[in-house]
């Protein structure tokens, strides 16, 4: 597989999840996953585009907050606020990630802070986030006072059998802090119920697109050509990996008719365009009568 990936940096993960996601029934998950999109959306809003990183998963979503760790709070915060009837669990923490790659699979974020970020919003309780020492000791480092909002709230080991140290507002700073964030949260919801539609494409926009693939099988071989652009020959080219969406495809071969194929590509959808270049085999002449009478007299 091949896989490019950047070097490592320190980043804020929020991973919010929705608890008994897969044990709801499809029309809920749907509700609920288009619920967390439309609040990730807003409460993503105020921080710059080039300052974060919204990444899609099965069970909930995640964000990368590349500045500072009380604007990664303040996002956590936000969230939990707008969550409505919504069962999420968010886990927030501070490590190392970095940007991989691969033809396959897309872009993706891994490293320590996402997975310690997973572990600590698995342990959390619905409606309620949880931080980690290390996002406590990161925010403390900026806002000593925001920091001091944070309160030990005990230890879990997790599969790999680390220790990881909780913290969560303490209910003083909890209850002030809701009532600042109660209009916040009511604009929000009204937000999700109203403009679901509109919060969801901007959502979406932050996420990679997801390619589409062809496979070629082309006999003896052909020129193959994308939207007006040669992309190689097949073979040795046997697939191609194309965003998703329509195109135009050409596949050339000497003075033979070119094969053309319009097609509309969802993302991860796999195509297999086969197609022979080989002449048609003449049909026999039929015999004269004079030559089916040479034949049988032995001429």
């Amino acid at each position: 597989m091949n896989e490019t990936a950047t070097a490592p940096a320190l980043a804020s993960v929020i991973v919010l999840t929705l608890r008994d996601f897969m044990r709801s029934p499809v029309p809920e998950r749907a509700r609920m996953k288009a619920q967390l999109e439309a609040l990730v959306a807003l409460a993503v809003k105020p921080l710059p585009t080039a300052g974060r990183i919204v990444l899609d998963a099965p069970e909930g979503a995640a964000v990368v907050v590349l500045d500072d760790p009380e604007k990664a709070l303040q996002l956590a915060e936000r969230a939990e606020a707008a969550a409505a009837d919504l069962s999420l669990a968010i886990g927030v923490n501070h490590g190392p990630v970095k940007v991989v790659s691969d033809a396959r699979r897309g872009t993706g974020i891994v490293g320590d802070g996402v997975a310690a970020a997973l572990t600590l919003a698995n342990a959390a309780a619905p409606g309620r986030f949880v931080a980690s020492r290390a996002f406590h000791e990161a925010l403390e480092s900026v806002a000593p006072a925001r920091a001091a909002e944070l309160d030990p709230a005990g230890v879990i080991t997790d599969l790999r059998l680390r220790t990881h140290e909780l913290f969560t507002r303490n209910q003083q700073a909890a209850g002030s802090r809701r009532r600042k964030l109660y209009g916040i949260g009511a604009l929000v919801a009204a937000a999700i119920v109203g403009l679901g539609i509109a919060a969801r494409i901007e959502f979406r926009r932050e996420l990679p697109p997801r390619p589409a693939y062809i496979e070629f099988q082309i006999a003896p071989r052909g020129e193959i050509v994308v939207d007006g652009v040669v992309k190689g020959t097949s073979p040795p080219l046997t697939r191609l990996e194309l965003s998703a969406g329509p195109h135009r495809i050409e596949v050339r071969y000497r003075t033979f008719p070119p094969l053309v194929a319009e097609v509309n590509l969802a993302p991860d959808e796999q195509m297999t365009l086969s197609h022979s270049f080989a002449s048609p085999k003449k049909k026999p002449a039929e015999e004269s009568g004079w030559q089916r009478f040479r034949r049988k007299m032995g001429f």
